[in-house]
C-alpha cells in the first residue's frame, strides 16, 4: 500500500486497528482519511507528514488526547473526534484558519465546555457547517463513495 503515492482518500473505518497502518502516513496525496470505529489510543506524533491531509475522522475510538502535530497541517480543514474518550486537543487548532470544522462531541472537553455559552449557542450552525464541508468533499471526487449514494437528510436555515 505505500506505494500508492496518489491516493487523496482513504477509508479503514470499523477494521479494530490499534493505529494507524505505516503506509497511511506515507499516502504523501491523502486528502481524506478516515480511522473512524477502530481501536485507536492516540495519532502518531508525526501525524504532520500528511500535508494535504483536509478531512480527519477518528470518532468512536479509544483516543484521550490528539497531537500537537496537528497544528502543522495548514490543509486541514475538517476533524471528527466524537465518541471517544478525549480530555484535551491542541490548543492551536482553533487559530487555524483552514480549519472550518471540529466536532468533539461525546467526549470529556464536552464536559469541560459545557459552561462556555458561546459555544454552546453556536453547535446548531456546526452542524450545518459539516454538511456542506462532508458535500465540498464529495464534490472533488471523481466518483461518490458507495456509502453516501442514498443519503437523506434535513437541514433548518
Amino acid at each position: 500500500l505505500s506505494n500508492l503515492k496518489k491516493v487523496t482518500h482513504l477509508d479503514i473505518a470499523e477494521n479494530n486497528f490499534a493505529s494507524i497502518p505505516i503506509c497511511a502516513l506515507r499516502m504523501t496525496s491523502l486528502q481524506l482519511l478516515d480511522m473512524s470505529i477502530n481501536m485507536l489510543t492516540d495519532l502518531p506524533e508525526d501525524m504532520d507528514r500528511l500535508e494535504e491531509l483536509e478531512s480527519l475522522f477518528v470518532h468512536k475510538n479509544n483516543m484521550s488526547y490528539l497531537p500537537k502535530c496537528l497544528v502543522n497541517i495548514t490543509t486541514l480543514k475538517m476533524i471528527v473526534v466524537s465518541g471517544d474518550t478525549l480530555i484535551c486537543w491542541p490548543s492551536g487548532l482553533k487559530d487555524n484558519p483552514a480549519i472550518k470544522f471540529i466536532k468533539l462531541y461525546d467526549n470529556t472537553v464536552d464536559e469541560i465546555m459545557e459552561g462556555d455559552d458561546e459555544i454552546l449557542e453556536t453547535r446548531q450552525d456546526h452542524h450545518k457547517e459539516f454538511m456542506q464541508t462532508y458535500i465540498d468533499t464529495v464534490k472533488d471526487r471523481e466518483t461518490a463513495p458507495t456509502y453516501t449514494t442514498k443519503v437523506s437528510f434535513s437541514c433548518c436555515l
